[in-house]
């Protein structure tokens, strides 16, 4: 059942990004410069647990998309500050309510005790998976988790070439 659950959210997740202009990790770093605004890419790297080259490609993109704005720190000219332009507040808000929607129609039959219910087992069940699979996490930032999964995944892919 887990497993349909799963790949029902990643034909969900895919369809999605045909309608948005951001891919996954763009999310991520987007919604970590929204939360951190005048961020540095370093800071990125660190609060995602990815590397920084990653985020320099993606940040490069972003701004060259017009979604995000790099501006030289005053005290340090080799440091750039990241801000999100109205475009970029726009297109991560758009990805979100998408993600909203779709939650929201999949739990529409659920009362709100349902939905705390299911919460806590899927947070319980989480819990068990990450000890098992030796992944350290706080429980709070659902997107460093899913970042710090997504490049574990991609090692174990590479590894298994």
């Amino acid at each position: 059942m887990l497993e349909n659950l799963h790949l029902l959210r990643v034909l969900f997740m895919r369809r999605i990004s045909e309608k948005s202009p951001l891919h996954f990790g763009q999310v991520a770093i987007m919604m970590s410069i929204e939360e951190h605004e005048n961020c540095t890419q370093a800071d990125i790297a660190e609060h995602l647990n990815v590397t920084p080259a990653s985020v320099a490609i993606s940040t490069k993109r972003l701004q060259k998309a017009g979604l995000i704005t790099k501006t030289v720190d005053e005290d340090n000219l080799r440091c750039k500050r990241l801000s999100l332009t109205s475009e970029g507040r726009a297109a991560i808000n758009s990805h979100i309510n998408l993600f909203k929607e779709y939650d929201e129609h999949v739990f529409s039959d659920f009362s709100q005790e349902e939905k705390d219910q299911l919460f806590s087992y899927l947070s319980r069940i989480s819990a068990k998976m990450q000890e098992l699979e030796g992944v350290e996490s706080d429980g709070e930032n659902v997107m460093e988790l899913a970042c710090q999964l997504m490049k574990r995944v991609q090692k174990e892919t590479e590894k298994n070439k």
